[in-house]
């Protein structure tokens, strides 16, 4: 199912994703949909994500949660939604356990992202960054 991540969920998660599956290439197995289906109920359990449901089960939308909200450049940021495809699993594996419980247990590597990628967007509201998509963020020259 398609969904709309907020800006700086999809880069949380983007990079989070990443990270993870250079700690432990085996994780890249699991298929992108459903690798952020862990990612977005772990952001959700650690409150640094918040879905919306539009009446359903499922969740149509993730949006920094109300803590997060409180940092420098999440509300109001003028970058727009992101749509990824997120997918629960509908198999039960070693493998998904193993990704889960890595996500539940570490808050460290959660944290470190959500906190670096807040860094970038306080620094874009002091002018300081510019985003260019999933590309990456630039440093503006002034």
């Amino acid at each position: 199912m398609d969904v709309k991540l907020d800006a700086i969920i999809a880069e949380i998660a983007r990079t989070l994703d990443l990270s993870l599956r250079m700690q432990d290439p085996e994780f890249a197995t699991i298929p992108k949909p459903q690798r952020m289906h862990f990612i977005t109920r772990s952001l959700a359990g650690h409150d640094i994500a918040r879905g919306e449901k539009y009446g359903g089960r499922k969740v149509r939308r993730w949006r920094p949660s109300r803590h997060l909200e409180k940092f420098a450049g999440v509300k109001n940021h003028g970058i727009p939604d992101e749509i990824e495809r997120i997918e629960a699993p509908v198999a039960i594996s070693t493998l998904v356990d193993e990704f889960y419980e890595l996500l539940d247990i570490n808050d460290e590597p959660i944290n470190e992202v959500a906190d670096y990628v807040l860094r970038l967007f306080g620094m874009r509201s002091l002018g300081l960054l510019e985003y260019r998509g999933k590309e990456r963020w630039l440093l503006s020259v002034r």
